[in-house]
């Protein structure tokens, strides 16, 4: 695992000399925000975005433009200072900086070498589903429930902003449903007060008005389906449809009238059961929305139940369901997974705060007790967590597993097209 040491390029003063005064470019349009406002917050703004995607091209992402790479390489004059916010062409990208004569740390950098954590803080410690895919609804125990207070959470940002200065998004969900936290417009507007965006994923399916959270201006809000219709209610169990198609209407209106600048979408789960006309009228009504469209193989969560079914060990009865309606196998989305075995673990550079201020071991290991350090959050130096993360053992047994690569071979859409998991 590669982490970044306490360097001076973590240092914001050290970062300020080495630009100077050229042009600072985000390479990365669809995941640069948060580190734009980080640059910001440093008094340091950019000339734009790079993005190879010609759809992007003309574009802007907080008001900046967006250019093609060969509108800013390769130009005389001063050299531009690339900061690359894409983490899955990171490399691809700096290939590209090389031939076009920038230098590693000099003129570019992947965010990768100055923030040290992804941070996702679970604001709620409980789900209004009970979906069969997901622990609320297929594991017997559950932890204590409770949600955060924006009390808490004010001195939980803060701590994260001493520890690691160039977090720009922090995700407040996790297993939790953050919509039932009353507290959720205030933690958005503390973030959004300290430079720091926000994302939320929810399973829109709350009778609660979430006109203020909206108001308070997320940067990011995901909407979990798995069907249309009656096959919607099947998986995201407990929901009913006409709630969710009503607070997706709502939630339009929402958008135009408080915050057009807030990304929606949709994250479509697909199973035997909603892979063909419910998937195309899922993807319209997306459309008609004005919502990105996202899908997936469904996944048989948490992780727990992918181990216990690699080992033979019992799993519930609505884990067993979940099994019957997937059309990627746990079986054979781990075998594809032991090919990339010796590739990278997603999460390693990610860290989970409960909602009530423990750090998790992993996001997609859901037994209770199975924390990173003793002590909470708060609590607890950063370098202890670091030191934590690169020896802990269960990471190494779930590698050897080859665990940490399974739920990236169920979010490959070339892999969903290739086995024509769409019947569209």
């Amino acid at each position: 695992m590669s982490l970044p040491d306490f360097s001076r390029l973590c240092d914001p003063g050290e970062l300020r000399n080495t630009i100077g005064d050229r042009d600072l470019y985000f390479w990365g349009a669809r995941h640069g925000y948060g580190m734009c406002r980080v640059f910001e917050r440093f008094g340091l703004k950019p000339k734009g975005f790079i993005d190879s995607s010609t759809a992007l091209a003309g574009q802007t992402v907080l008001k900046y433009p967006i250019y093609l790479p060969f509108q800013v390489l390769g130009k005389p004059g001063k050299k531009p200072y690339v900061v690359i916010t894409s983490s899955f062409f990171a490399e691809e990208i700096s290939k590209l900086c090389r031939e076009a004569g920038l230098v590693d740390e000099i003129d570019f950098i992947p965010f990768t070498k100055i923030q040290k954590f992804d941070y996702q803080v679970d604001i709620s410690g409980m789900c209004n589903l009970r979906c069969i895919s997901c622990p609320r609804g297929n594991m017997p125990q559950q932890p204590e429930a409770g949600f955060m207070s924006a009390e808490t959470y004010s001195r939980i940002l803060d701590k994260i902003l001493r520890d690691d200065p160039f977090t720009g998004v922090v995700t407040l969900y996790n297993w939790g449903e953050p919509l039932l936290n009353r507290d959720l417009p205030e933690i958005v507007r503390l973030s959004n007060e300290h430079g720091v965006l926000t994302a939320i994923s929810s399973n829109l399916n709350v009778h609660r008005d979430f006109t203020d959270v909206i108001k308070a201006k997320p940067m990011w809000f995901r909407i979990s389906v798995s069907g249309f219709e009656k096959s919607y209610e099947i998986t995201h169990t407990g929901g009913k449809w006409e709630l969710l198609l009503k607070n997706m209407h709502l939630l339009k209106e929402l958008r135009e009238k408080y915050h057009p600048e807030m990304v929606v979408e949709m994250f479509y789960h697909i199973y035997s059961h909603n892979n063909g006309e419910d998937f195309r009228k899922m993807k319209q009504l997306c459309e008609s929305l004005g919502f990105t469209f996202r899908y997936r193989h469904a996944a048989l969560a948490p992780l727990d139940n992918i181990s216990a079914v690699m080992d033979g060990r019992e799993i519930s009865d609505e884990a067993k369901r979940t099994m019957e309606l997937q059309i990627l196998p746990v079986r054979e989305a781990m075998a594809i997974a032991k090919q990339q075995k010796e590739q990278e673990c997603c999460y390693e550079r990610c860290l989970w705060i409960t909602w009530d201020g423990k750090v998790s071991q992993c996001m997609e290991w859901y037994a209770g007790g199975r924390t990173l350090v003793p002590g909470d959050f708060l609590s607890t130096k950063l370098e202890d967590i670091i030191k934590a993360r690169q020896e802990s053992d269960f990471c190494k047994r779930c590698k050897e597993e080859a665990i940490h690569r399974c739920y990236v071979v169920y979010g490959d859409e070339e892999l969903i097209h290739k086995r024509k998991s769409i019947d569209v």
